[in-house]
């Protein structure tokens, strides 16, 4: 009996950790949602309204009416990511391939190294990114956020990669190599379809990180033509006023797109993440 009353008491114990948990990742999104459906009286009343009465949609015909430009600003976020989450693969899978499956001198002190430049704070990467982009005339331009971003985020790719690659078995490759296949045949016939799901999990990754990266978009895209989801809806306030009905509202339509791509491959992400995290 006490085993029992312990083994409870532990389990209720976990819930209650779990839904704290829950609770406080989801609040600000679901605050967020109700905010974007409140009128404007709603938002700036005291006692605090937290149930919109009535709920309305005037706040997203409004975006749509006055600022249409938030479309535009999708659209840069979408082709940003995109562009950057391609890149990333292509460069990042080459190399955790060759950092994990290749046997040469300094392999470990690469790995120590793009470990440390990972961990380098994106603001201060900003003055040598600027100064850079600005000498060659790129500023303003995809080119310059994508290289920014591919910059920023490859270490993480290549290190998610890297440990997916442990778990193929080497006798995969030792197999073809007496059958007189080349390291780059290796590599495209078995390596690849086999790490379909690290790759999509790692795509995946990266998309969002790009879509919601704030600081690098802000000072590389600085027109008002090549801003991203996150820049443009920051600078959305007007001279005398914050509106926070609409900004909630922007933030609400500038999320979907993730928030779709996550549910749709979601079980993809986890079996990514998670066949990476042991070795078969």
């Amino acid at each position: 009996m006490p085993e029992r009353r312990t083994s409870l008491r532990d389990r209720l114990a976990l819930w209650a950790i779990v839904a704290f948990t829950v609770v406080l990742s989801f609040f600000p999104v679901v605050w967020l949602a109700l905010t974007s459906l409140k009128p404007a009286a709603d938002i700036y009343a005291w006692p605090v309204v937290l149930w919109p009465d009535p709920f309305t949609l005037a706040n997203y015909a409004r975006i749509f009416a006055e600022s249409r430009e938030l479309l535009r600003y999708i659209l840069n976020s979408f082709i940003v990511a995109t562009a950057t989450t391609g890149l990333i693969l292509a460069a990042g899978g080459v190399a955790a391939y060759s950092l994990t499956r290749l046997d040469y001198r300094g392999r470990a002190a690469l790995m120590v190294g793009i470990l440390a430049v990972s961990m380098f704070p994106p603001i201060a990467l900003l003055p040598s990114l600027f100064d850079g982009f600005l000498r060659l005339g790129m500023l303003n331009t995809y080119p310059a956020i994508v290289l920014g971003h591919t910059g920023l985020y490859l270490p993480t790719a290549v290190w998610i990669l890297a440990s997916f690659y442990r778990t193929i078995p080497m006798e995969l490759e030792e197999a073809a190599r007496i059958d007189g296949a080349s390291t780059l045949r290796i590599f495209w016939s078995i390596i690849l379809p086999l790490s379909t799901p690290g790759l999509i999990a790692t795509g995946l990754i990266v998309f969002i990180m790009s879509w919601n990266e704030f600081p690098l978009a802000l000072v590389l895209g600085s027109s008002d033509a090549m801003r991203t989801a996150p820049v443009g809806i920051s600078l959305f306030p007007g001279e005398f006023s914050f509106p926070w009905e609409i900004i909630s509202a922007a933030t609400i339509l500038a999320v979907l797109p993730v928030v779709v791509l996550s549910a749709v491959f979601q079980q993809r992400i986890i079996g990514g993440l998670t066949a990476g995290a042991s070795k078969s």
